[in-house]
C-alpha cells in the first residue's frame, strides 16, 4: 500500500517539481552560487525566447537597483535598418518600490499595473508614430529583485491579451527561473561565455 504513495504524490505535486532536482543536495542555492553575469542572463533568457539577433550588456537596467545590478539586453529582428525588438533582463538588490507595488507606482506614463501571483506586470501604451510602448515585469526573490522590460511590438492594451512575439507568460518564466538571480549556475556561466550572438 505504501509503495503507491510516491507516484500519487508526484502527480499531485508535479507543479512544484516532485522528484526533480531543486539544487545541490548539499544545500547550494537552487539556481547556483556563482555570481551572475550579463552573458549568463542572456543565455538563460534565450532558452525561453529563441536565439536573438544580438545581445549586449545593459547598464541602464542595472542602475535601477541600489546594489549589485547586472543586466543584459537581447535584440530580435534586427536587420540593419531596424534595431529590432528589445528585451532587457536585469537582477540586483534594492529595486525601486514603484516597480514592485502598484500602489506605490508614480510613473505617469503607465497605462496599467497588475499584481499577479508571479510578480508585478506594468505597461506603457503605444503612442502612434512615436513609441510602441513597453511591458515591464518585476519579480521579488527574497533580497533579490528581477526586472524585465520588453519593447518593439505595439502595446495597445493589456499585454496578457495581445499576441506578442514574447508573451507575458514567457517574461514571467524568465524572471522566475532560479538561475536569473544575483547568483547563477556554473552551467549558465559557461553557456554565456560561448554565445554566438553576443556583441558586448
Amino acid at each position: 500500500m505504501r509503495r503507491t504513495l510516491l507516484p500519487i504524490a508526484c502527480l499531485v505535486l508535479a507543479l512544484v517539481g516532485c522528484g526533480a532536482e531543486t539544487g545541490d543536495q548539499a544545500g547550494e542555492p537552487v539556481g547556483g552560487d556563482v555570481p551572475t553575469t550579463p552573458r549568463a542572463l542572456a543565455a538563460v533568457a534565450a532558452e525561453y525566447t529563441g536565439t536573438p539577433s544580438s545581445a549586449d550588456r545593459e547598464a541602464d537596467a542595472a542602475e535601477e537597483f541600489a546594489r549589485g545590478g547586472v543586466g543584459a539586453e537581447l535584440r530580435f529582428g534586427s536587420d540593419g535598418e531596424y534595431d529590432g525588438d528589445a528585451l532587457t533582463v536585469a537582477v540586483g538588490q534594492g529595486l525601486d518600490p514603484s516597480l514592485t507595488d502598484c500602489e506605490s507606482t508614480t510613473n505617469e506614463y503607465l497605462a496599467g499595473c497588475v499584481e499577479t501571483d508571479l510578480g508585478v506586470l506594468l505597461w506603457e501604451a503605444e503612442a502612434p508614430e512615436e513609441d510602441p510602448g513597453v511591458v515591464y515585469v518585476a519579480v521579488e526573490k527574497g533580497d533579490t529583485s528581477v526586472l524585465l522590460f520588453y519593447s518593439g511590438p505595439a502595446i495597445t492594451g493589456d499585454p496578457r491579451e495581445l499576441d506578442l512575439p514574447i508573451s507575458v507568460e514567457s517574461l514571467f518564466d524568465i524572471a522566475s527561473d532560479p538561475r536569473v538571480d544575483v547568483t547563477t549556475s556554473q552551467a549558465a556561466i559557461e553557456a554565456g561565455s560561448d554565445l554566438s550572438f553576443w556583441r558586448g
